[in-house]
């Protein structure tokens, strides 16, 4: 390579970067896209909002929609759809990916999620959506799996069946 190319190349891949960065650059009307922008709340009952971390001190289960099956217990393998988020309101997991997905529930054991899970829904019926809002000691506590699972946590939970 000649020497002046040598020289100038690094300059041209700033430049060809910077405006890459820049075009592509976030604004109001084009901001940034993650993970998270597509996920939706499974259900039209509750949306996923701010709420103030200080004040979650105790777990908290609101009865959305009444169930009507089966009476789940801690022991129990469930089906479920829920819809996750934060303190700033920000959804971390769902089972409903985007908006034009439909929910897919997932089947796990009640006694191997979080803690506010196990003890919010235990004694709730299947067909029920509960909103359960858990202190960080109960939720994923001082070492959770993403910087956005962090803190007290809010979710949406549909019981779709009991195995």
């Amino acid at each position: 390579m000649v020497d002046w190319l040598k020289a100038a190349y690094p300059a041209a891949i700033k430049i060809k970067s910077d405006a890459v960065y820049i075009a592509n650059k976030p604004t109001a009307e084009n901001p940034v896209k993650t993970a998270q922008d597509n996920y939706q709340v499974f259900t039209k009952l509750v949306k996923a909002k701010k709420f103030d971390a200080e004040k979650v001190t105790e777990l908290k289960v609101e009865e959305l929609k009444a169930g009507t099956g089966a009476v789940v217990a801690e022991s129990d393998i469930i089906e479920a759809n829920y819809t996750g988020w934060n303190a700033k309101g920000i959804i971390f997991d769902t089972t409903k990916r985007t908006a034009d997905s439909a929910a897919t529930p997932i089947e796990f054991p009640l006694s191997d999620v979080i803690p506010g899970w196990t003890k919010g829904l235990a004694g709730k019926k299947v067909g029920g959506i509960y909103k359960l809002t858990i202190p960080v000691d109960l939720a994923y506590g001082e070492t959770p799996p993403t910087k956005d699972s962090a803190g007290p946590l809010q979710f949406v939970i549909e019981i779709v069946a009991k195995k």
